[in-house]
C-alpha cells in the first residue's frame, strides 16, 4: 500500500513540474519601459520635425441633429453625442534637451513657440508638454467663454513606434493621435493646411451613392465633422476628421456596405472631395450667403421679419427683460461679420446686443462663431444651414456660468438656427429672404452690403 501512494505522488510531482512555465522576459515590465523610453528618446531628439496629429476631446451632441434631424429621434434626449466634436488639428514639433518648439495651423502665425517638456513612465512610456506654451496648450486654455477649456491634451502615452511614426494615446481623452516625422518645409505645409481649411468653409456636400444605397453627407467645416446618413435616416456615423495636404482625413476609417472610407481629396479644382481610390466624388454645395468683414444684419421689426419671425425674437426679448433684475432689453438687431476665430484667422460669427432700458446706448454684445453651409436639396434651390460653434446646452456649467441676459439672448441664436434649413432668395442687390424650409411663414431679411 506504501509503495503505490509513493508512486502516485511522484506521478503528482510530474505533472506539477511539467506546468510550470519559463519566464518570457528577462527584465522586469518596468525595466522594460525605461528602455523603450530611452530608445524612443533618441529617436524623438534627432533634430528633425514632427507632425502630430492632435484630437482634443469634446463629447457633444451630433451637431446634425440638433435641430437639423429631430424627427430621427423621440425626445432630445435620445439625440447621439460624438466623441472629438471640435475635430483634428496639425501641429508642428521639434524635442531637443528637454525643449519643445512647437507651431501650429491654430496660430494666426507660423512662429514658433518654445517651452519644456519631459519625459515620464504612467501606463507606459510617456510624453508630457507640462509647462505653458501658447501653441501646444491652445485647447487647454480656461476663458469666460471655455471654463472648462476644450479638451486639450498634456501628457501622450506611446504605444508604438514604426515607419517613422508614432501612435500616442492622450491620457486624458484615450484619443489616439500620431506623431509622424516630418520632412517638407514646416511653413509652407502649415500655409497649405489653412489654405485646404479655408476652401471648405460655406460648403456642404451632396449625397453620395455607395453600393447602390444613397448616403446623405452633412459637413460641419470649421469644427470638423463629417457624418453619414443613410438607409433612410436610421443609421448615422459622425467623424471628426483632419486636414491634410491633400483634403481631409477622418479620425478612423468608417465602412458602408463594404465600402471604406478613411481619406477624401480635393479635386483638381477645389469643387468637389473625392474618395482616396477615386471611385467616388460628392461636389460641394457653397451657401448662397457669405461673410465678410463688412457686416450684414438681419433686423426684427414689421418690415424686415414675418410675424412668426418676430415671434422667436419678442420670445427671447421678453425672456431678457424678465431675467433677474429686469433692466435689461434684447436689441432687435443680428450682426454677422468675420472676425479673428478661436482656431483659425477668420471665421464667421454672429453678434447680438444687450442693452440697459433706460440707456439704450449703454450695450454689451453677445457673439458665437458660426458656420453658413450650403444644403444639398431636391428642389435645386439656393439653401443654407446655420451651425452655431460652442453653443451651451442648458444645465451645463458653461450655461450656468453665462450672465444671467446672455443665456436668454443665446436661445435667439438657436431658435433661429433651429427653424433652418433655410431657402434664399434675392430681393435686391442689399437684401435676401432666408425664409424656412420647414415653415415659410419664417422668413427674415439680411440686409448685406
Amino acid at each position: 500500500m506504501k509503495k503505490y501512494i509513493f508512486l502516485s505522488l511522484s506521478f503528482l510531482l510530474f505533472i506539477s513540474c511539467n506546468y510550470k512555465e519559463e519566464e518570457t522576459f528577462t527584465q522586469r515590465a518596468s525595466e522594460r519601459t525605461v528602455n523603450s523610453l530611452n530608445s524612443y528618446k533618441e529617436i524623438l531628439e534627432n533634430d528633425n520635425y514632427w507632425l502630430l496629429t492632435y484630437y482634443p476631446e469634446q463629447y457633444k451632441v451630433g451637431y446634425w441633429v440638433y435641430p437639423y434631424q429631430p424627427e430621427i429621434f423621440a425626445t432630445d434626449k435620445d439625440f447621439p453625442k460624438a466623441h472629438r466634436s471640435i475635430g483634428g488639428y496639425n501641429f508642428l514639433i521639434k524635442l531637443k534637451d528637454g525643449k519643445v518648439a512647437a507651431s501650429s495651423e491654430v496660430s494666426y502665425t507660423n512662429t514658433e513657440e518654445t517651452s519644456f517638456f519631459s519625459y515620464d513612465i504612467t501606463e507606459g512610456p510617456t510624453l508630457s508638454f507640462d509647462t505653458f506654451n501658447n501653441v501646444l496648450h491652445h485647447f487647454r486654455f480656461v476663458s469666460s467663454s471655455f471654463p472648462n477649456a476644450r479638451g486639450g491634451e498634456t501628457d501622450f502615452i506611446i504605444l508604438k513606434y514604426e515607419n517613422d511614426t508614432f501612435t500616442l494615446r492622450g491620457r486624458t481623452s484615450n484619443n489616439i493621435m500620431t506623431l509622424k516625422k516630418f520632412t517638407g518645409n514646416r511653413e509652407t505645409f502649415l500655409n497649405k493646411i489653412r489654405e485646404n481649411s479655408k476652401a471648405l468653409l460655406y460648403k456642404g456636400l451632396l449625397p453620395i451613392n455607395v453600393g447602390g444605397t444613397e448616403v446623405i453627407l452633412k459637413l460641419f467645416p470649421s469644427y470638423r465633422q463629417l457624418t453619414f446618413i443613410y438607409n433612410n435616416n436610421q443609421k448615422y456615423i459622425q467623424s471628426a476628421f483632419i486636414i491634410t495636404e491633400k483634403g481631409i482625413k477622418l479620425y478612423e476609417p468608417i465602412k458602408i456596405n463594404g465600402v471604406t472610407f478613411e481619406e477624401f481629396y480635393f479635386n483638381d479644382t477645389k469643387t468637389a472631395l473625392v474618395s482616396a481610390d477615386g471611385s467616388i466624388t460628392s461636389n460641394f454645395v457653397t451657401s448662397p450667403i457669405t461673410l465678410s468683414s463688412n457686416a450684414a444684419y438681419i433686423t426684427f421689426d414689421t418690415y424686415n421679419a414675418s410675424e412668426k419671425a418676430m415671434n422667436i425674437f419678442n420670445k427671447a426679448k421678453k425672456a431678457v427683460e424678465n431675467s433677474k433684475d429686469k433692466s435689461y432689453t434684447l436689441l432687435n438687431y443680428i450682426r454677422l461679420v468675420t472676425f479673428m476665430g478661436n482656431d483659425q484667422e477668420q471665421a464667421a460669427g454672429i453678434h447680438g446686443y444687450i442693452a440697459e432700458k433706460n440707456n439704450l446706448d449703454n450695450t454689451s454684445s453677445i457673439y458665437y462663431e458660426m458656420d453658413f453651409v450650403g444644403m444639398a436639396n431636391s428642389s435645386n434651390e439656393k439653401q443654407l444651414e446655420i451651425l452655431i460653434k460652442d453653443m451651451p446646452t442648458i444645465g451645463d456649467n458653461t450655461y450656468k456660468n453665462s450672465l444671467f441676459y446672455y443665456r436668454e439672448a443665446e436661445r435667439l441664436f438657436l431658435d433661429l438656427a433651429k427653424a433652418g434649413p433655410y431657402k434664399t432668395s434675392v430681393y435686391n442687390d442689399n437684401y435676401t429672404y432666408l425664409i424656412s424650409v420647414k415653415d415659410p411663414d419664417i422668413w427674415f431679411l439680411v440686409y448685406i452690403p
